[in-house]
């Protein structure tokens, strides 16, 4: 599973640096973006050929997976150069593209790996489980890619006295967006779905998971966050920054229990 969360977090990295309003941050922190998304990528592609995903699978379906984590690493390569070039807007388009390619890579192998596992989940029709799972993989790789950059870009403001608080609230705002749109699929979504379709023995196996799942990924991350926001508005970053630090923390545990949930029942946590 390890590879399935690292592309993602590179992903989710790439999604806060086509968010930022690339006239507003620096290009440092574009670049750092850029180098940290590529070195997880790089790990990912590590533990999928010398763990059980890379031999999970047909052939084509293993070739498939391959094309994905290669044309994510190359959109990555290819925002990293137009960053150097200060083609801020063009570094953009490469960076959503990472994303997309990210979720997709990271949303195929989960698929494949539950496919051979036998995770037991029914919820008709297939397209729309599959669906649901996909969508989570892309609230993790936005949940921990935005909480981390989100940090990182209060720590610029140590150094870039010119860059205007807007960024900094701006991404700020969009791991809240995030949050709550994860909220809204880990909690009622996966209650619903439970109620309608039963996975046995969900809270009997994994009931502690799922709690510290919303409690610890998920609520506490959220009050966080609006601490950090009023910190912001206040213009004191550094205090946000070590509240974002903490939440950031927080969010990484939450998502890496999340996706161990998804692979064990099919839910969209």
């Amino acid at each position: 599973m390890p590879e399935t969360f690292l592309i993602l977090l590179a992903g989710g990295v790439m999604l806060a640096a086509a968010g930022a309003d690339p006239r507003q941050v620096t290009l440092h922190w574009l670049r750092l973006a850029g180098m940290i998304a590529l070195v997880m990528a790089g790990i990912s592609l590590f533990f999928y050929f010398r763990g059980d995903a890379g031999v999970v699978g047909s052939v084509i379906v293993r070739r498939v997976q391959v094309g994905l984590f290669i044309a994510t690493v190359v959109a990555i390569l290819a925002q990293l150069a137009f960053v150097q070039v200060a083609w801020r807007r063009t570094q953009r388009v490469f960076a959503a593209a990472v994303f997309v390619l990210a979720v997709l890579a990271g949303s195929h192998v989960l698929h494949e790996m539950m496919t051979a596992i036998g995770t037991a989940v029914h919820v008709p029709p297939k397209p729309v489980s599959i669906a649901l799972q996909t969508l989570a993989c892309a609230g993790v790789a936005g949940m921990t890619g935005l909480a981390l950059m989100d940090m990182l870009l209060g720590h610029a403001y140590l150094t870039a006295s010119k860059m205007t608080i807007h960024p900094f609230r701006r991404l700020n705002l969009a791991l809240a967006g995030v949050l709550l749109a994860r909220a809204v699929l880990a909690i009622p979504v996966v209650l619903l779905l439970h109620r309608r379709h039963p996975v046995e023995l969900l809270w009997g196996v994994h009931g502690l998971l799922i709690l510290t799942r919303w409690l610890v990924g998920l609520a506490v991350p959220a009050a966080l966050v609006y601490m950090a926001d009023d910190c912001i508005r206040r213009r004191s970053t550094q205090s946000a920054t070590g509240i974002l630090y903490v939440a950031g923390v927080l969010v990484f545990i939450g998502e890496m229990i999340a996706l161990y949930l998804v692979r064990a029942t099919g839910l969209p946590f």
